[in-house]
């Protein structure tokens, strides 16, 4: 674990240079890199599937509530089910980005390729996440905020890539705007409250984590 949230901070200062560079160059070879997975181009009018498109504001305290968490939890066992043997192909590709020493810029697009490489499973597993979004009664920025507290709370850093705003950036050529920010935390964050609530399924979470950097 103490590896993982390494790589994870290097994730970090990879997603602050990205950030901070905002290059032309960048912007085109992560373009080049989606262009070779045609069918993340569907993504933006997936997420309109979502039937919740009430406007969420996060409580002041930041504290999550034992109906949100079990309404997460349910949503990620529905992806993790319909992925199938391909989760462990998920975890190694996750693995393998977080296991980098040493982290430039170029890797932006690296990160892309992983989607590029678990087209097809990941894809079928964003279907069923919108399917279980509906379900569970969440909107997008509901689930992304559950998500963001449920793994500060747990005390693992994920990649928070929204793919569906970036390809919504790259089709109108919109470069200056990163959609990436690491959250969560190196060590259990947030509201003690919250971190009570995660416990139970502490195992469960942390398994499931290279779901959750995958946008899922």
């Amino acid at each position: 674990m103490k590896k993982l949230a390494i790589g994870c901070l290097v994730i970090l200062v990879l997603a602050g240079i990205a950030g901070a560079v905002g290059t032309w160059w960048v912007y085109r070879k992560v373009t080049t890199t989606v262009g070779q997975f045609a069918e993340l181009g569907s993504v933006p009018e997936l997420e309109r599937g979502v039937r919740n498109k009430a406007p969420f504001a996060p409580p002041a305290p930041g504290e999550l509530t034992a109906a949100q968490v079990e309404r997460f939890v349910r949503v990620q066992r529905a992806v993790r089910a319909s992925l199938g043997r391909r989760f462990a192909e998920m975890q190694e590709k996750y693995k393998s980005l977080l296991a980098k020493e040493e982290a430039t810029v170029v890797d932006l697009p690296q990160l892309l390729a992983a989607y590029r490489d678990l087209a097809a499973g990941w894809m079928d597993a964003k279907r069923t996440q919108i399917e279980a979004l509906n379900e569970a009664g969440f909107s997008l920025d509901e689930y992304r905020w559950v998500r963001r507290q449920v793994y500060a709370a747990v005390g693992l850093p994920i990649l928070d890539l929204d793919v569906g705003r970036l390809i919504e950036n790259i089709q109108k050529g919109t470069a200056e705007e990163t959609p990436a920010e690491l959250v969560g935390s190196v060590g259990p964050g947030g509201p003690e409250a919250n971190q009570r609530l995660v416990e139970a399924y502490r195992s469960e979470l942390e398994d499931n984590a290279a779901l959750a950097s995958f946008g899922l």
